[in-house]
């Protein structure tokens, strides 16, 4: 295995487990009072983008080192396996949590539901990515349909963020 795409990948995931905890650090013991509804909205969507932007580097660094991602055949019907499998993992998650004490555990490390949200998130792109591949060009090189994932990920946050007025 090649030194630089573990390098990569293991930075990557550190990134997102510091992210968890400075997140967690800030929403419990840093007293940030910001009174406007846009500003919290702001920081939420640049945050997320963030996040959506290492999930994208994470498959990136995959992609490079596997030349032949995204050429199978199955790809042109991977967000149907992808949408299954994320309903599949949120039925899964909803029973852990009322059945098994993991709802204590989150309660007391709240940095592990950012963990939780980078699962879904990180597969939400993934369904993001396999739609991409099946609108554009399939000769398109995946860089390019990694920024169209990530800025059409972006639009649907901020779709959610400022055009749904009651989340």
């Amino acid at each position: 295995m090649e030194k630089s795409y573990v390098f990569k990948q293991f930075t990557c995931i550190l990134f997102l487990f510091l992210f968890a905890f400075i997140a967690d650090y800030y929403i419990q013991n840093v007293n940030i009072d910001i009174d406007s509804i846009v500003m919290k909205r702001l920081i939420m969507f640049i945050a997320i983008s963030i996040l959506l932007f290492v999930c994208n580097q994470l498959i990136y660094n995959y992609a490079k080192k596997e030349e032949e991602f995204m050429q199978h055949k199955v790809w042109n019907k991977m967000f149907i396996v992808i949408l299954i499998w994320l309903m599949i993992s949120f039925v899964v998650f909803i029973f852990l949590f009322f059945t098994t004490p993991l709802e204590s555990l989150i309660s007391s490390h709240a940095w592990m539901m950012f963990i939780v949200a980078y699962y879904f998130l990180f597969f939400i792109n993934l369904l993001v990515l396999s739609i991409v591949h099946v609108i554009v060009d399939t000769s398109m090189k995946v860089e390019k349909k990694l920024i169209i994932t990530w800025a059409s990920s972006s639009l649907v946050i901020v779709i959610i963020l400022f055009g749904l007025p009651s989340f």
